[in-house]
């Protein structure tokens, strides 16, 4: 009796090591030829870039290496400027990919320049940020299982800040019976780490309600960074009920009504920035200085 349940036990252990032998054998050849997913992205690309925001895309890809469809991973991503989470995010599933594709995910990110810095005021005093975007891509795949792969790209990022465009001063600089000339000074202030170059300014003036002037000065100015620079404009006013409206507001010694409003055309020595154009409009009221 011993030796019959000896032989029973040593069978049922016999055969339990042929079964695991065997599907190891099966197995093993069918994960030879079964490929894992290849996953890589390209980073961060720029579509288009403006002193309001960043337009980008985040670049994704999944190689689909066989000759059968899998399932869709379940793909997580985040974009991190320095040590700042900027976003993250889970997509939802997609269904399947088929074989041999390359499946592309662009992710369009918008990075608003006034709400980045009011919630992380450190990157305004920064001019380019690093960046990292982390991608984890979970597989539920034939034989295997799930699998988990994961790929990093780095690069970098401007941060730019708008050039602040000012009405500093109206003075009168003659005045005559048949014209009244007048020099006003605006003026750019660039909060940037690079050069702005103004080859050109498009303006239009309107005091209390008049159009004193339209036109434009091709005087070449240069705003340092940092730096606050004058815009100097000459402005002769000839029509005999211009000069005489003139002539009271002179005598008046009261502020006027002002609408400063035109465009600077730009170009900066910062490498992603070569030339832009500034709209400006300015509204206020200012004392005509003698």
């Amino acid at each position: 009796m011993v030796r019959k349940k000896a032989l029973l036990l040593f069978l049922s252990v016999f055969l339990f090591l042929i079964c695991q032998t065997g599907m190891a054998a099966i197995k093993n050849p069918i994960q030879s030829v079964f490929n894992k997913p290849d996953v890589e992205t390209e980073g961060f690309e720029i579509t288009s870039l403006d002193f309001d925001s960043i337009e980008g895309i985040l670049n994704l890809k999944i190689n689909n290496l066989n000759s059968i469809s899998i399932d869709y991973p379940q793909v997580t991503w985040s974009l991190k400027l320095g040590d700042i989470l900027y976003k993250s995010e889970t997509l939802p599933d997609n269904g399947k990919i088929a074989p041999n594709k390359v499946e592309e995910i662009k992710i369009p990110i918008s990075i608003q320049f006034d709400e980045l810095y009011e919630k992380h005021p450190s990157l305004q005093r920064v001019d380019v940020v690093p960046y990292t975007v982390d991608a984890d891509f979970n597989f539920k795949l034939p034989i295997f299982g799930k699998s988990n792969n994961s790929v990093v790209a780095t690069g970098e990022l401007p941060m730019l800040k708008k050039p602040v465009v000012t009405l500093d001063s109206i003075q009168l600089t003659s005045m005559e019976p048949e014209q009244v000339v007048f020099a006003v000074t605006a003026s750019v202030q660039n909060k940037n780490g690079f050069d702005i170059h103004v080859e050109r300014v498009d303006y239009s003036l309107i005091i209390n309600n008049t159009k004193w002037a339209v036109g434009n000065t091709r005087r070449q100015i240069l705003a340092r960074p940092a730096q606050k620079s004058d815009i100097p404009l000459n402005i002769a006013l000839r029509t005999s009920s211009m000069v005489s409206e003139a002539y009271a507001l002179v005598l008046s010694e009261q502020d006027v009504r002002f609408d400063f409003q035109g465009t600077l055309f730009c170009k900066s020595s910062s490498p992603y920035l070569k030339s832009f154009e500034l709209p400006f409009q300015l509204i206020g009221k200012k004392r005509i200085k003698l």
